[in-house]
């Protein structure tokens, strides 16, 4: 959802710095900008992300801390002796100090820590934004209280509310908040005690109505309330949700009001199963008008409407996928059925309530496809390896190619990992071309996995294997970062349907290592 560029301004004389952060591949949404400077530049200081320092700086560092953006990283880079003089001052301009000379996977190691901690400090920050700005975006009270009783967290609606500023209400207790005396609040009544300590027991999401004195008389709310859990399993408070009833139950209001603020599309129909009444969300998302189904039966428009498909959820619940009449995407709507009953508790009717669930299913499909692909080649990994085989097996013999790169840690420390990345995705293409029809996972580092399920000969699989080591071969060849790289493959086969995929896995290991053992850009098969 976001990229970031960190601008990074080292002051040095040597290359070993230099070389230490231009090596450090970028987290997640993230660039490098590098500048490098052999004298101390102010200019460049002030729009640095990360500073490092190994140069004298003009005043010192708390001097140079002024000179920086509010939230830069500056790192010093000094000698024993001199880390050890600075002042209490000084050391606290400074977010790190690396002695020198410097240790080149230490000073890496350390990078790498200041990179996720900027990016754990980014991702913290709009976790909060996403959080205020979801909560405030909901019309119904929202609230986080402390175990305690305070409140840690309210949204707009909850201000208006209660009348009083985010500032005003965060930290305070249902007594400050709501205006009511501390003995009423022991007594507890209408002050919700009871329900937050219920909630905490039974350490589920419960619904209640509730009454709430406050200095403007009672409110009726209608509320979620669910227990928030720490990591360590114990409870630390509470989450609610409050709708606001009070007016319209002064009002006697009908169910038109309720229909017309809801944020869901809604249909109604009575006992006899005739459209009574439909909402504006409904008319927008099953393009229709209101009086063009009310007086229908439900179930014979439900048949007749062309646009509705239908299937059930993961929790049972029905999905219905819309596809509009001007060809847009369609929707996809999660269906929730309620009964309506009378004051004598006679069932009157039936209230469908649909909810948009089209992006919380595209975000899934899209979770899915991350925890199952590598990143970098685009290839199958290694979970999603051992989900296919569990899935698509069905007793069927399988073929495993394990394939390891040589040399490949040679070039990475020759050319770099920029390089050895290419040298990676070029293979996951080669993999692809040559087993068009396989299952192709990089199992991680330089290791891939290459799945052919069905009867499959082993002359056939040897061949096909050399005939990969040879274009292989021919393509990197022409590549002259990639010419040092080759490929050894170990080779196994199983038509015995018991037999389970890690001990498969584990023969075709052990062909690998037999083939390396024997020189580069060899082939074995197992038992052979």
């Amino acid at each position: 959802m976001y990229e970031c560029k960190l601008d990074v301004v080292i002051f040095t004389l040597g290359p070993v710095l230099p070389e230490i952060v231009r090596s450090a591949v970028p987290l997640e949404h993230y660039e490098h900008h590098i500048e490098v400077f052999d004298a101390f530049s102010a200019a460049a200081a002030s729009r640095a992300d990360i500073l490092l320092l190994d140069l004298p700086a003009e005043g010192g560092t708390d001097e140079l801390r002024r000179l920086c953006k509010p939230r830069a990283a500056l790192i010093a880079c000094l000698p024993a002796p001199a880390a050890a003089a600075l002042a209490d001052g000084e050391l606290a301009a400074l977010d790190d100090v690396w002695v020198t000379p410097l240790e080149p996977r230490l000073a890496a190691l350390r990078l790498r820590r200041l990179l996720e901690r900027i990016k754990l400090e980014k991702d913290c920050w709009l976790t909060r934004l996403y959080l205020d700005t979801t909560i405030d975006s909901i019309p119904d009270m929202v609230w986080f209280k402390a175990k305690d009783g305070t409140h840690v967290k309210v949204n707009k609606a909850f201000c208006h509310t209660v009348g009083k500023t985010r500032e005003d209400v965060t930290g305070k207790d249902h007594c400050y908040i709501w205006d009511v005396s501390r003995e009423d609040f022991e007594r507890g009544e209408f002050v919700c005690r009871e329900t937050e300590e219920l909630v905490m027991q039974r350490r589920a999401t419960c619904q209640f109505t509730e009454k709430v004195k406050s200095q403007h008389g009672m409110r009726q709310f209608k509320t979620y309330k669910s227990p928030l859990i720490d990591e360590s399993g114990e409870i630390m408070g509470t989450v609610g949700i409050g709708h606001d009833e009070t007016d319209l139950e002064n009002m006697g209001a009908e169910l038109e009001i309720i229909l017309r603020s809801m944020p869901f599309a809604i249909l109604v129909w009575d006992d006899k199963g005739i459209i009574v009444n439909a909402n504006e969300k409904f008319e927008s998302y099953f393009g229709v008008r209101r009086d063009e189904i009310v007086g229908r039966r439900h179930d014979m428009w439900e048949a007749d409407h062309a646009g509705v498909k239908t299937r059930p959820g993961e929790d049972g619940r029905l999905e219905i996928r819309v596809a509009p009449s001007d060809a847009r995407e369609e929707r996809i709507l999660k269906t929730h059925l309620e009964p309506i009953y009378d004051v004598f508790h006679t069932e009157v009717g039936r209230l469908c309530i649909f909810r948009d669930v089209t992006v919380e299913r595209a975000l899934e499909r899209q979770l899915i496809q991350n925890l199952n692909t590598d990143f970098l080649t685009g290839l199958c990994n290694r979970r999603h390896f051992y989900h296919y085989m569990a899935d698509e097996r069905s007793g069927r013999p399988v073929s495993l190619l394990y394939l390891d790169l040589d040399r490949f840690k040679e070039v990475n420390d020759t050319y770099g990992h920029q390089v050895g990345d290419q040298a990676l995705i070029e293979t996951a293409r080669l993999l692809r071309e040559s087993f068009p029809e396989a299952f192709i996972a990089r199992l991680g580092g330089d290791e891939f996995i290459i799945a052919l399920l069905g009867d499959q000969p082993l002359p056939a699989l040897r061949d096909r294997a050399h005939t990969f080591q040879r274009r292989m071969e021919e393509t990197f060849s022409a590549m002259p970062r990639f010419r040092l790289l080759s490929a050894c493959i170990g080779v196994a086969r199983s038509g015995d349907p018991d037999m389970d995929i890690d001990t498969l896995l584990q023969q075709s290991d052990a062909a690998l290592y037999a083939a390396k053992e024997r020189g580069m850009g060899q082939c074995c098969v197992f038992g052979e």
